[in-house]
């Protein structure tokens, strides 16, 4: 019976969130209902509060899904590239993202051991000062957040691996 309900389950989130991106498509999250979600998903409101408590702990759930995929296996190298294919298979969801400027718990916790890990490299070589390293940091960060918000509202026309290239590759040479 425990199988039956998980499965169920599934279904029901499934649905949820399919909706959520078909309304996603015409709103921004702050202008979607429970109610009128869960009209289009065909569902009582009792079942969607039983999986979550309001629109944004759907999207939270729903971004911790797909963001620890692309994060699953700790490797910074490699986590960039996937995050940018999370992405990209899931433009509406992103957009959304970037428009209402939502927070991420694991972009953030990524970029952190980014950080600490580009700080201890360069520190440890001499290469810059704490200052400098910090200004340098943050102008990559923020020039790189802000390509990727473009490439999204351009319909993500290079694919991920491309851009990835290119973005990392001019973030790379600043610290060698």
């Amino acid at each position: 019976m425990a199988e039956k309900l998980d499965r169920r389950t599934a279904y029901t989130r499934k649905v949820i969130r399919e909706s959520l991106y078909q309304l996603l498509e015409k709103k921004h999250l702050s202008e979607i209902t429970v109610k009128e979600l869960c009209e289009k998903a065909d569902i009582n409101r009792t079942t969607f509060y039983r999986n979550y408590m309001d629109i944004y702990d759907l999207y939270e759930k729903l971004e911790e899904e797909l963001t620890e995929t692309a994060f699953a296996d700790g490797n910074i190298m490699e986590d960039r590239y996937k995050l940018l294919k999370v992405i990209y298979e899931n433009q509406t969801f992103y957009r959304e993202f970037f428009d209402s400027r939502l927070e991420s718990r694991y972009i953030k916790e990524t970029i952190q051991k980014m950080y600490d890990e580009m700080k201890k490299l360069l520190m440890d070589r001499g290469t810059y000062d704490e200052k400098t390293f910090r200004i340098l940091y943050l102008y990559n960060y923020y020039g790189a957040v802000g390509v990727i918000r473009e490439w999204l509202d351009e319909g993500c026309r290079e694919s991920p691996e491309s851009l990835g290239k290119i973005l990392y590759g001019i973030v790379e040479k600043q610290y060698q």
